[in-house]
């Protein structure tokens, strides 16, 4: 009873932290740090630490002194799995007959993110937690709902065989399993008490699912970049990097203030579904805004100060003179000039009026030009996603010192 109260509110908390009630939204950052396979592996695939990853490391220390610790005390998935499991009396048992598909699942993981492109993470359990929780904001999407399926399907595979989740597919959990067996070897005389779930120790196996996750990575980090890079938020690293970081976790789609984020639904190909992409057709990416870049757990969004967010082309605009009002109809309107917040846009004439140009050296991709335009019902200038790269300043902002 005492081991499930606790879990229950660590259940409460991580709910609160995923839905980012908290005023400090960095916190759900936080949350899912707590996962070593997304903290750590995350670094690790990214070249770059942050102080998050600290956050991680009790739970593989406590992992190595008490068997899966943070499986019977903290996970809130494991704790929804175990509960929905005891609803089939009659399936108990019958996970023990099915493959450690978990211990795989880890050891590609890892020689993925050691080539910098860690495949499965979003099968770990807080990132399937988070995203279910933090698409749930209005408007509610279809495909929001689809981020939001992992979590409902990892219950749902806990009702038809209870346990199978925890003990036989998440990685998290055969990530706790091996450090146990670690501990076994480091204790030879209890080697023989060794728990039914320990997996063996670094087997051929394993050296082959580390090959295979790192090469697998190699492979799709070289053939991704395709024809046209996707809108990503600001600080996003680069498209052969960033499919693979992503998590899933939907955290940058609950913290934008302005719901400029949904997740991608095959637009920017497989290996990019449900990763976050922007979309401007309510509202555009505010100048004075960075608070997507707070929260990634796994670096797959580098933190940006407000100054480095403001110097960041994160696409580019481009006018349709097909259906500009000006260039079509000779019809005044700079209306894209008006919004625009860093002065790249200019006036050109054609037959008799101005007419918008983009200063593509200027231009952030922020969205300001696309979502004010009065063209309907196509508008007449859209943004492109582009690499993200730095550009200068705009005519009235003093340069660097």
């Amino acid at each position: 009873m005492k081991r499930n109260g606790i879990r229950g509110l660590f259940f409460l908390a991580a709910a609160v932290l995923a839905l980012q009630l908290l005023p400090w939204r960095p916190a759900a950052a936080g949350f899912t740090s707590l996962s070593p396979l997304l903290g750590l592996l995350g670094a690790l695939a990214a070249r770059a630490a942050t102080a998050w990853i600290l956050l991680g490391l009790p739970v593989l220390i406590l992992g190595f002194f008490r068997s899966r610790w943070f499986c019977r005390y903290a996970c809130p998935v494991g704790f929804a799995s175990e509960g929905i499991g005891r609803l089939n009396q009659k399936g108990r048992g019958r996970f023990a007959r099915l493959p450690h598909v978990g211990r795989g699942l880890f050891w590609i993981l890892l020689g993925g993110a050691a080539a910098g492109y860690p495949l499965f993470l979003w099968l770990d359990p807080l990132a399937i937690f988070n995203g279910f929780f933090s698409v749930w904001r209005a408007p509610l999407t279809w495909t929001s709902l689809a981020l939001a399926a992992g979590f409902p399907l990892v219950l749902l595979i806990s009702l038809v065989l209870p346990q199978a989740w925890c003990h036989r597919i998440c990685p998290l959990g055969a990530l706790q399993d091996f450090l146990t067996f670690a501990r076994r070897k480091w204790e030879p005389r209890r080697a023989s008490a060794a728990p039914e779930f320990a997996p063996p120790p670094f087997s051929r196996r394993a050296f082959l699912g580390a090959v295979a996750g790192g090469t697998v990575a190699l492979a799709l980090r070289r053939l991704l970049p395709g024809k046209s890079a996707p809108l990503r938020p600001p600080g996003a690293r680069p498209e052969s990097e960033f499919t693979g970081l992503c998590a899933r976790c939907g955290a940058c789609l609950r913290a934008c203030p302005y719901q400029i984020l949904r997740p991608d639904f095959g637009e920017a190909g497989l290996t990019g579904l449900l990763a976050p992409v922007i979309d401007y057709s309510k509202a555009h990416c505010f100048e004075y805004c960075n608070e997507c870049t707070r929260v990634c757990p796994t670096g797959a969004i580098e933190r940006l100060s407000l100054e480095a967010k403001r110097s960041l082309a994160l696409g580019l605009a481009a006018v349709d003179r097909d259906h500009c009002i000006a260039w079509r109809d000779g019809a005044y309107c700079m209306v894209c000039q008006e919004f625009c917040p860093y002065l790249a846009i200019e006036a050109t004439e054609h037959n008799g009026v101005n007419c918008p140009v983009i200063k593509a050296d200027i231009c952030r991709g922020c969205g300001a030009c696309q979502v004010n335009c009065p063209a309907q019902p196509v508008k007449a200038i859209v943004v492109r996603g582009t690499p993200q790269h730095p550009v200068r300043p705009p005519p009235d902002a003093p340069g660097p010192a």
